[in-house]
């Protein structure tokens, strides 16, 4: 615990005691897994970066939860009875790894998909199948209208490592050169390394653009953080210049929400479905001797226009229910609304 807040607690039990106790004196010997709820909990007022703006006592979340743990929990029962705690956090990146290495996610939502799990081919050329590139991570084919169609589900480091960048540039410089429009598919995607999400956007623009902002907690107090720093889109060669729709949905978050911006911050591209999750954190993890994992959100993520991504989520241009409304087993309403924008 930090010297402020044991001193703020201090004088809060002193005066409670007047006004008939205190729930607990934090003066009293430590017991049971209360030193490592107290580690967690200390880790978190000194890095995380979003208790003002999500309005969270952080110093009352201390005297609720610590009575939970002051007897020896197994690692297992630690993270049951820690993850309610984080849960009021609402942070989609404040996560818990057991010592199994099972995860487990602490944020209450939940989200709903407006996409297929695999790729429809209910609109490419012929009805042919996808190329795919990498383990699965993009799936790429022609469509009906001379449209080019790009789906990148995941931006994970590990994962996107089994693409060849060659690959993606080509994709540009050589098979949808000749495209009339493209349509870049992030609706499965949740995130993982933003330089790889460059390696497409990059191609529609021709010059360097700022995308959005982040400032880094980086002291003691709630509100210590760096000054505002920039994110920059760099153009790539080829630049494709005809029409660009891009499909989002909930599912995108982290990463997938700077590769949304990037997108946005281009002048041929519409984005079409859903809102965007909300979740930006660079999250931090860290380890306890009981073999739990936990990862601290550090910063706060703005767009280009000043707005926190955080809880916010960023809106398409045109906005397509999900759900039932976006795709069922003979349509993908999220692309047909797609062609039709590319089309007319």
């Amino acid at each position: 615990m930090s010297r402020f807040v044991a001193a703020t607690l201090v004088l809060s039990c002193l005066a409670l005691m007047g006004a008939g106790g205190c729930p607990f004196d934090p003066t009293v010997t430590t017991t049971g897994s209360q030193a490592l709820f107290d580690e967690v909990w200390n880790t978190f007022d000194e890095n995380y970066s979003y208790f003002t703006y999500k309005g969270i006592d952080w110093d009352d979340l201390w005297a609720t939860y610590r009575p939970n743990f002051a007897t020896d929990l197994t690692a297992d029962e630690f993270v049951d009875q820690l993850v309610p705690m984080l849960a009021e956090l609402h942070d989609w990146h404040v996560e818990v790894t057991r010592a199994d290495g099972t995860g487990v996610g602490t944020h209450p939502g939940t989200v709903e998909e407006n996409y297929p799990h695999t790729p429809r081919k209910l609109y490419t050329v012929g009805n042919a199948d996808y190329n795919v590139l990498g383990d699965n991570v993009i799936y790429h084919a022609w469509f009906n209208n001379n449209l080019a169609y790009i789906r990148v589900d995941t931006l994970s480091t590990d994962t996107f490592a089994t693409v060849n960048d060659a690959d993606i540039q080509t994709l540009f410089s050589t098979t949808y050169a000749a495209a009339d429009g493209m349509i870049i598919d992030i609706r499965p995607n949740n995130g993982g390394n933003e330089n790889n999400a460059a390696k497409f956007a990059g191609h529609f623009t021709n010059a360097s653009v700022v995308y959005g902002y982040t400032e880094t907690r980086n002291g003691l107090d709630h509100d210590d953080f760096d000054p505002l720093a920039d994110k920059t889109l760099a153009p790539l060669a080829p630049h494709f210049s005809k029409p660009v729709v891009c499909l989002i949905g909930q599912r995108c978050m982290s990463s997938a929400e700077w590769f949304t911006l990037m997108m946005r911050t281009c002048p041929n591209v519409t984005l079409i479905g859903d809102t965007t999750r909300g979740g930006s954190g660079s999250p931090e993890e860290f380890t306890l001797s009981n073999g739990v994992r936990y990862k601290v959100s550090r910063w706060i993520a703005y767009t280009d226009d000043s707005v926190e991504i955080e809880d916010n989520g960023i809106a398409p241009n045109i906005a397509i229910a999900p759900g039932d409304t976006s795709f069922d087993a003979n349509h993908d309403y999220v692309i047909e609304r797609a062609i039709q924008e590319l089309t007319s």
